[in-house]
């Protein structure tokens, strides 16, 4: 097993325990850009980039690239994701996540968190809460999500 960043290198920790709420979500497949800035294109000769992709908001001036992928991941989280509970103030629900990226470089986990969240729950996440592990590698990058607590 390597050690990239200080960290785990190789297959999924299947040491952790998984509770009935767990389920995995595999990377998007997102296109590979060439430039940057008001130049950056899509590179049709280059094979999709797997990503687990990061919250994002629209600002003064909006990337509608960046949008689209982001869109395209709560969509590719909901069709991975089993049902999951409502979150009211008397049964808030936890969601904890474990991010494998393919490299060091990615989005942060608190961000792909974040998006997890927002795509579960687009109602509001009011009475959502959790934790993000620190970054891990893996060859297949992915996501474990663990969801506990709410009502059915």
């Amino acid at each position: 097993m390597k050690t990239k960043h200080g960290m785990k290198w190789g297959p999924t920790d299947t040491s952790r325990p998984r509770g009935l709420g767990a389920f995995t979500i595999r990377a998007l497949p997102c296109p590979a850009y060439t430039g940057k800035g008001k130049t950056r294109q899509v590179d049709p000769t280059k094979p999709p980039v797997l990503k687990l992709v990061g919250y994002y908001t629209t600002g003064k001036t909006p990337n509608w690239s960046r949008l689209k992928e982001y869109q395209g991941w709560k969509d590719h989280v909901r069709a991975a994701a089993p049902p999951v509970p409502q979150a009211t103030d008397a049964a808030p629900v936890r969601v904890d996540v474990w991010c494998y990226f393919a490299s060091g470089t990615h989005a942060d986990p608190e961000n792909v968190r974040k998006g997890i969240v927002d795509a579960l729950f687009p109602g509001g996440d009011k009475y959502v809460y959790g934790y993000h592990h620190h970054p891990l590698y893996s060859d297949a990058p992915h996501v474990l999500v663990e969801v506990s607590g709410g009502v059915f």
